[in-house]
């Protein structure tokens, strides 16, 4: 089973698909611990918690749903989880 995370290359593909989008996407804090990986990050000028578990779930919370909702689809696009996008978008990001 593969264990998915946001480190080394894929952080900063996510840093650098989340600055493409916000001028001011910046992360703030990244914590791992046995069954996840919590990243504290602000966007949009609000803050937003990206919780990655290495089974594969994401999830976002923040002021402004929006934000949160969006930060949560560039975290799947840039781990291959994202259900909407085709296979080769998913095998490019392996």
């Amino acid at each position: 089973m593969p264990r998915y995370s946001l480190d080394g290359d894929r952080l900063v593909n996510f840093v650098r698909r989340g600055r493409s989008r916000w001028k001011d996407f910046e992360v703030e804090r990244v914590v791992r611990k046995r069954s996840k990986q919590v990243i504290f990050l602000r966007a949009q000028g609000s803050r937003v918690k990206l919780i990655v578990y290495f089974d594969g779930r994401v999830r976002a919370y923040g002021d402004l749903d929006g934000v949160a909702y969006a930060v949560k689809r560039i975290a799947e696009r840039v781990l291959g989880l994202d259900r909407h996008a085709g296979r080769a978008s998913r095998e490019a990001n392996q």
